[in-house]
């Protein structure tokens, strides 16, 4: 029989160097490695109501992703939440192959005392473990709940970094034009099956009659959606129907069980559906556009995470869907003005090589906001801002004879600034040059395209700088500086606790409240972003560390003074800080490792404070 005492040197020689994911790999090893044939795995906590334990590490090389929790010794270990010593009278088949005779197993707990998973040990021999064997691994346990904590934080931020990028990306293909709205949502509908191989995603739009019509659902059967494609929407019909007739999420956990599917039953066994998590897709106007929508092969529940995952696609889908219906009013638009130029000859004006105004349309007149006589006594500069006579002459005897079209901005009579989309050429009017200019307002247009380029570059909780606009700025500043610049990354403190105290609404006012008094405290020119969650970061172009301290301490202090006060109630926050200052020739990288470590000093000292790292 193995010498537990031994154990716990070898697994702290073995574990005390090492975090994270290599902490707990560490320990499965090392506790293989002192029972020769026995299987280590720490599982995480199943979801309701699959009850599939979710392999995180294994002493195997070929594991298996998961498996089923029910009627195993780790099951028993989860509900009591103490570590468990059983035998079993026969050999019992493992999780995880082969058999089992005797068992180990450790619950896995965060800081705050929620279960994270198990620490299970299956050996094939009887009497493999002695039961000293509890106590020397428990404090082993405690350190991989924390570890294993860590490392789920470190996944939620890879996935909301993932999430993060989509978006951007999907807006710039947008607002590029690279691909039709279809294909970019089929695109977007793969990356997400992409990261969540079990999901199977659909995109259902309504149409003017407010029946489904899926656009973009690859992995569901074909003849699936024909059945869902032009039926109506209601109260209870499945998941998706009656999202976009509630416009409220519904989620089904059970096709077999839930009232809206009663009618649908014999469907979903058909095509082997085992739950539909259905979010409506709501513009700005409060329009239901359609839903996005999850279906699994097994009934499953949705957790937190994938809740967030549903909300922002379907808020990216909403913008998508509310910005394409602009721009098909706007080519609507464009194209009667085109006609109406064809035929009555609107809105355009004839131009001597001195500017002067020589023949002007009606709708130039009411563009503009001056009668005809009063156009045709002005010249083009006295409508062009920022212009002169010289500047205009040399542009009008540029102008080609083949024609060009721009976009240029005149001046209203009353003042404010139009944005136009001119089309000029150059010809001969009675045998001198003269430059006919039609011109239509593409205000909207252009308020959009920055509407576009603003979402791309923009949080859309909080309104500051998203995670991919910042470090482009600060990979910039880092290139190009030849003053001080100063670093910071911030850290909300206990903003888990936050969440789990007064929920995520409250959790999002918390971090626009934050965000706000951040901006507030900043000096000109600084740069606040979000980087995922309730990590931000701020840069400091032209500001030295000290003076930089001196403003996280007059935030720190601010923050301490003004509570987000939420459903008659005061939530107080503290926020950790962690500066530096660009060295010679540092690139932004370098930067952002040393004001991490800053951070992570600054939080490991007691948090609500700032540290810095020349």
């Amino acid at each position: 029989m193995n010498d537990p005492s031994r154990l716990s040197t070898e697994l702290l020689h073995a574990t005390a160097p090492l975090t994270g994911s290599q902490c707990l790999q560490a320990l499965v090893d090392g506790i293989a490695a002192h029972y020769p044939g026995c299987q280590a795995v720490i599982g995480s906590q199943p979801e309701q109501p699959s009850q599939q334990v979710r392999i995180v590490h294994s002493n195997l090389p070929h594991a298996a992703a998961g498996y089923a929790i029910t009627g195993q010794p780790c099951e028993q270990v989860l509900r009591s939440g103490q570590p468990l010593r059983q035998q079993a009278a026969q050999a019992a088949a493992s999780p995880l192959g082969g058999v089992w005779r005797d068992y180990a197993g450790w619950p896995l707990y965060d800081s705050s005392g929620t279960s994270l998973g198990v620490l299970s040990l299956f050996s094939p021999q009887c009497d493999s473990f002695d039961e000293q064997l509890l106590a020397s691994v428990a404090p082993f346990a405690r350190r991989a709940g924390a570890e294993l904590q860590r490392q789920q934080q470190d996944e939620a931020r890879q996935l909301r970094m993932h999430w993060h990028e989509l978006h951007s990306g999907v807006l710039r293909q947008y607002l590029d034009g690279q691909q039709p709205l279809p294909e970019l949502l089929a695109g977007v509908v793969d990356q997400i099956e992409q990261q969540y191989p079990a999901w199977l995603c659909a995109i259902v739009l309504l149409d003017d009659q407010q029946r489904m019509r899926p656009l973009a659902a690859p992995s569901l059967p074909a003849a699936y959606n024909s059945i869902l494609h032009g039926m109506a929407i209601g109260p209870a019909v499945g998941s998706c129907g009656a999202a976009a007739w509630r416009g409220q999420r519904v989620v089904a956990e059970n096709l077999q069980q839930h009232p809206y599917w009663a009618p649908y039953r014999d469907i979903a066994a058909r095509f082997d559906l085992g739950s539909c998590w259905s979010e409506p897709i709501i513009d700005s106007k409060g329009k239901v556009h359609g839903t996005f929508a999850v279906y699994q092969h097994q009934p499953a529940t949705p957790t937190p995470q994938a809740i967030t995952m549903l909300e922002e696609c379907a808020r990216l889908l909403a913008v998508l869907m509310e910005n394409s219906e602009i721009r098909r009013s706007l080519d609507s638009r464009t194209s009667w003005y085109q006609a109406v130029l064809q035929n009555s000859a609107d809105a355009f004006s004839i131009i001597d090589m001195e500017g002067r105004f020589l023949e002007v349309s009606d709708c130039l007149c009411q563009m503009l906001g001056y009668s005809q006589e009063e156009l045709l006594a002005m010249h083009l500069w006295q409508v062009v801002p920022n212009s002169s006579p010289e500047l205009i002459c040399q542009r009008l005897a540029s102008t080609l004879e083949g024609g060009e079209t721009f976009d240029s901005v005149n001046r209203h009579r009353d003042g404010h600034l139009l944005e136009i989309e001119v089309c000029a050429r150059r010809l001969l009017l009675d045998g001198k040059p003269v430059v006919l200019g039609s011109a239509r307002d593409i205000g909207e247009r252009k308020a959009l395209e920055r509407q576009l380029l603003e979402q791309a570059s923009t949080d859309m909780l909080t309104g500051i700088a998203n995670r991919r606009h910042f470090l482009l700025q600060l990979d910039q500043a880092a290139a190009q500086a030849t003053a001080p610049l100063t670093l910071w990354m911030l850290d909300l403190d206990h903003f888990k606790q936050v969440n789990d105290r007064y929920g995520h609404d409250c959790g999002d006012h918390v971090l626009t409240h934050f965000a706000a008094l951040l901006c507030q405290q900043l000096p000109a020119g600084a740069l606040a972003g979000r980087l995922g969650g309730e990590e931000f970061a701020v840069l400091l172009p032209g500001i030295p560390l000290a003076a930089a301290q001196q403003y996280a301490e007059k935030l720190q202090q601010q923050l301490r003074q003004q509570p987000l006060h939420y459903q008659q109630q005061s939530v107080a926050l503290t926020v950790s800080i962690g500066a530096t200052a660009q060295r010679d020739g540092e690139d932004s990288h370098g930067m952002m490792m040393r004001a991490d470590q800053a951070l992570y000093q600054a939080k490991h000292a007691g948090r609500n404070r700032c540290i810095a790292l020349p």
